[in-house]
């Protein structure tokens, strides 16, 4: 989402006055500090919990004219002031970017997060099916609208050699690439057992998985237990892991959740075939049989099974991977995304003058 964000305000930068309201903790400050770099005025919020939280963001809406207000969230935390404040304030335009599906079950929860998002003129979706699931527990379809997620292109990727030598490959490994945060949503355990049931075949497979994250002890254990120590690596959270994709033979996503993924379209943008599975977000991104495969969610054998589809037909990986590279260039740039997003602004600017 943080990048997403830094994305829209390099876009926007020159077209309107930016401003970036975020907290400046430990995840968050590298935000904070590239926004400002961009040229953006930077505002620190406290914690959402803090007492000062709205009044930080009041003063800012009563010193300055603002003429849309834009928040972004996901599904566990929603900003619970911004809208509302904003709204109140007299913001002609006030949207919320949808980021993750609907996934509350609490209906305290999930009522409380319509209410904090209702005072949105418009809502943004980035997937369609992440749009549907907000429209199935009552949300107005009116005036929210898909804009799907984009990326910018890599600058100078280092090509196959150098990229194998950054993660300890070999020129003649088969290497299955995964980035991503090591938490449940993600669902790389369902890729280590793949990787268990391909081994014997497939003695030169290398898996690699890169992230950090909650699991990543559960993720080392489980490796140990399947006797891939030789075949399965987590080299942690690498800030060059877009550069990183030119090692790859296949991309594979094994998510339980998720949006709109940047990693698939990433992936596609560096021209490398996905396996992914069924879930919002990815069965809109990957063209099943046309820019990669997909599978059913936490099923590692359907998953094993598609990588040796990939793995054993080097002119299959070369046509989806071209393929998924087209599928980028016209649908999932930041030049769109931008565009896109400011359609929204000017249609909700519109109808409030």
């Amino acid at each position: 989402m943080g990048r997403h964000m830094l994305d829209l305000v390099e876009g926007l930068i020159g077209r309107a006055d930016v401003t970036v309201m975020c907290r400046t903790g430990p995840r968050a400050r590298w935000l904070f500090q590239e926004a400002a770099a961009l040229g953006a005025r930077t505002v620190a919020l406290p914690s959402p919990h803090d007492p000062t939280y709205p009044q930080v963001i009041g003063d800012f809406l009563s010193s300055q004219s603002v003429d849309v207000f834009h928040g972004h969230a996901g599904w566990g935390w929603e900003d619970p002031d911004g809208l509302r404040l904003a709204r109140a304030a007299g913001v002609p335009a006030v949207v919320i970017t949808h980021h993750l599906p609907f996934l509350l079950s609490r209906r305290d929860k999930a009522e409380r997060l319509i209410e904090n998002t209702s005072f949105a003129h418009w809502r943004i979706a980035v997937s369609d099916g992440l749009r549907d699931t907000y429209i199935a527990r009552g949300v107005s379809e009116e005036h929210f609208i898909t804009v799907p997620n984009g990326v910018r292109p890599r600058q100078h990727p280092p090509g196959r050699a150098a990229a194998r030598t950054e993660l300890h490959l070999r020129p003649e490994d088969l290497v299955v690439l995964c980035t991503g945060r090591l938490v449940h949503m993600k669902g790389q355990r369902y890729l280590i057992e793949a990787a268990a049931l391909l081994k014997p075949a497939w003695p030169n497979l290398r898996v690699v998985i890169l992230g950090e994250g909650e699991l990543r002890r559960h993720l080392e254990d489980l490796v140990a237990e399947r006797g891939l120590a030789g075949s399965v690596h987590l080299p942690g959270h690498r800030g060059d892991a877009r550069m990183l994709l030119d090692a790859a033979d296949v991309f594979a996503l094994p998510s339980r959740a998720e949006g709109m993924p940047l990693a698939l379209i990433e992936a596609m943008e560096a021209g490398v075939p996905v396996v992914a599975t069924r879930v919002i977000g990815s069965t809109e991104v990957v063209t099943d049989g046309g820019t990669g495969l997909l599978v059913p969610s936490q099923d590692a054998g359907m998953l094993a099974a598609a990588l040796a589809e990939l793995l054993g037909d080097d002119e299959q990986r070369a046509l989806y991977g071209a393929a998924g590279r087209r599928r980028y260039l016209r649908d999932y740039t930041v030049e769109a995304m931008v565009t896109r997003t400011q359609a929204v602004y000017d249609l909700a600017l519109d109808a409030g003058s």
